[in-house]
């Protein structure tokens, strides 16, 4: 018995291996194999709903970067509280993008209401934004040309149609409701036809389009470009704006400004806590990707700044690292953080505050270590390792995991820490 067994699973082998089939099967065409699974549920209905309606397969585009990263948007695209979809594509003559949108209907079938073509053929990034009055969401979609030029397009469902609100080159955008309105603005990041980076600020009117509440350009005298844009709040409540421009002849250099919105002339001005030319000598860095940020995730953009105190000496030679100096220009006390930087892995460890000012850094006795320790040399404060996931060791106090490498940290045999928020644990930071 055991051999006939052999036989007939030997057989049905050589008639996969030949491409036959075995009575009752179907045989799968080439087609069929290279044709998209069809997707089930929602996503599944609104694919078929929207094949049947061009009359041919649509091939599903997907977003490249972003939070959103599905072809298919999931939102209330009319404000009448009940889920829309969006669905971007492209058909086998048509390069660009185009986007769908899809409603059910009262059956609860979907059914696609209207497509409006897309500025190119390559999706960056998709986002929801609420930049008019009422429910509904709009759509934000950033554009990549084959040039590398990236275009911005806003779109909007408004009776029954899709429409571009908004069309703009770009180099970066941010979501916030700068004005206080109540509903978001559009930050727009570009460069004016004599090649100067320019903010844009732009509010939602009553027609439902935008109006340009403001215009400014980075000083051309010591900015070359912009690398970053930001929003938070200040410490006293308002809305704030950071951008870090690029500086110096090679544009590897940064600097912040720190801009805050009027509401009496609508426009978006230098903030009065500290001055603009203050501020570009204080922020001004040699870290090429060392941008603003909200640090700690209390709604506040920190400024990264590279103290320049006699008290902070760097000697370490083994690994690129700085120490790094995190401000709040919007407070009376601006010094929010203090630590060093990793050049390399891109993450920044939290020093106790109470070492500013009075602190060695050098390599450790081993690779990939470094030493905090008093400006004499005489205290070790604090030892840094980078080491491989599997040389944890119960001495060390784990930090986190950077590019497949484990940061660890362990403080020096005398030391004490007088601040009782500061844990060792919770002090590294991956930028």
């Amino acid at each position: 018995m055991k051999i006939w067994t052999k036989l007939a699973a030997l057989l049905c082998a050589v008639l996969l291996l030949a491409g036959c089939t075995l009575p009752g099967q179907e045989r799968t065409t080439v087609e069929e194999l290279l044709r998209a699974p069809r997707l089930e549920g929602d996503y599944g209905e609104i694919q078929t709903a929207l094949d049947g309606w061009l009359g041919q397969s649509a091939q599903l585009k997907y977003p490249l970067n972003g939070d959103l990263l599905s072809p298919f948007l999931m939102g209330d695209f009319d404000g009448d509280g009940v889920q829309d979809a969006a669905v971007l594509y492209t058909l086998m003559d048509t390069p660009n993008i185009y986007i769908a949108l899809l409603q059910k209907d009262s059956a609860g079938a979907w059914q696609v209401r209207d497509t409006i073509e897309g500025l190119t053929e390559t999706v960056d990034t998709v986002r929801f934004a609420h930049l008019q009055e009422g429910g509904a969401n709009q759509i934000i979609v950033g554009y990549t040309a084959q040039q590398e030029d990236n275009y911005l397009a806003v779109y909007a469902y408004q009776d029954g149609r899709l429409e571009a609100i908004f069309a703009e080159p770009y180099d970066q955008y941010i979501v916030e409701d700068i004005t206080g309105t109540g509903y978001e603005d559009l930050i727009l990041l570009g460069t004016d036809e004599e090649g100067t980076a320019q903010i844009k600020l732009l509010s939602s009117d009553r027609e439902g389009g935008f109006r340009q509440a403001a215009v400014m350009g980075l000083s051309a005298d010591k900015f070359t470009g912009c690398a970053s844009l930001a929003a938070g709040m200040g410490t006293y409540g308002g809305q704030y704006l950071v951008l870090d421009g690029r500086t110096g002849v090679s544009g590897t250099n940064l600097a912040s400004v720190l801009l805050r919105y009027n509401e009496q002339t609508q426009q978006m001005e230098p903030a009065r806590q500290i001055s603009a030319d203050d501020l570009y000598e204080a922020s001004l860095r040699n870290v090429p990707d060392l941008v603003s940020q909200d640090l700690d995730r209390d709604g506040v953009v920190e400024i990264p700044t590279q103290p320049e105190e006699a008290g902070l000496i760097n000697l370490s030679q083994g690994r690129r690292m700085d120490f790094i100096l995190w401000m709040d220009y919007t407070s009376a006390q601006p010094r929010k953080s203090f630590g060093i930087l990793d050049e390399e892995l891109g993450f920044y460890i939290e020093l106790p505050m109470e070492w500013y000012g009075s602190l060695l850094l050098t390599d450790g006795p081993e690779e990939d270590q470094v030493e905090l320790r008093s400006q004499d040399g005489q205290v070790l404060y604090m030892t840094a390792r980078i080491t491989g996931l599997s040389d944890r060791s119960p001495d060390w106090t784990r930090l986190g995991v950077v590019s497949n490498r484990l940061v660890e940290a362990q403080f020096g045999p005398d030391v004490t820490v007088s601040d009782p928020l500061y844990r060792l644990s919770r002090s590294l930071y991956i930028l």
